[in-house]
């Protein structure tokens, strides 16, 4: 995991790559899948989620409709502590057991009910990851199998269909023969 310096001047320092980076890089390294640590080069404070959320500022401020306000709104209302509960819930949930996403979606429900109590404030978060799965565009497991679904039925139509054709041209060339053989066929 690349660590970030941020020096008093504000600059950040990747310390694997020994340059200086910008914002828009780091946005570039997270887009990429990497996960990033910004330290206060200082005091050695973490300072991840602040550089996180400056982030998320200048790419809204830029005017590109980054993240839907209900989101941003979500966010807010559900609290820090409750979201990293929630992100913890949820990695474990992943990484540690279901073997499909009901049982992923159950076990995060249940987890998630646990430490929030309240189930006005489950569907809250709920409705936040349903934001962020459609801002990202990640399908479903459910839409990806419903997907399949349609391909195999599509494959079969096809195959019925090129079966048919090639027996109707099996069919035409036979007669073709037996008339060019008989030449009282085409009387």
């Amino acid at each position: 995991m690349p660590v970030i310096k941020r020096y008093p001047n504000r600059k950040l320092y990747d310390t694997e790559a020994k340059r200086y980076v910008t914002l828009e890089h780091i946005s570039q390294m997270i887009q990429a899948g990497q996960d990033v640590l910004v330290i206060d080069h200082e005091s050695g404070e973490d300072l991840t989620n602040l550089t996180l959320s400056q982030i998320i500022f200048e790419q809204e401020k830029k005017g590109s409709g980054f993240l839907p306000r209900s989101l941003l709104t979500d966010l807010i209302r559900a609290g820090g502590d409750t979201l990293e509960q929630m992100r913890r819930t949820l990695l474990s949930t992943l990484y540690l057991g279901p073997h499909n996403e009901e049982e992923g979606e159950q076990g995060a429900g249940n987890a998630a009910a646990k430490k929030l109590g309240d189930s006005s404030a489950l569907q809250r978060v709920d409705e936040l990851f349903q934001d962020v799965l459609s801002t990202l565009n990640v399908p479903t497991n459910r839409e990806l199998q419903r997907l399949q679904t349609q391909l195999d039925e599509i494959n079969t139509k096809i195959a019925a269909l090129l079966a048919e054709q090639e027996a109707h041209q099996a069919n035409t060339t036979s007669e073709q023969v037996a008339e060019e053989n008989d030449p009282k066929a085409g009387e």
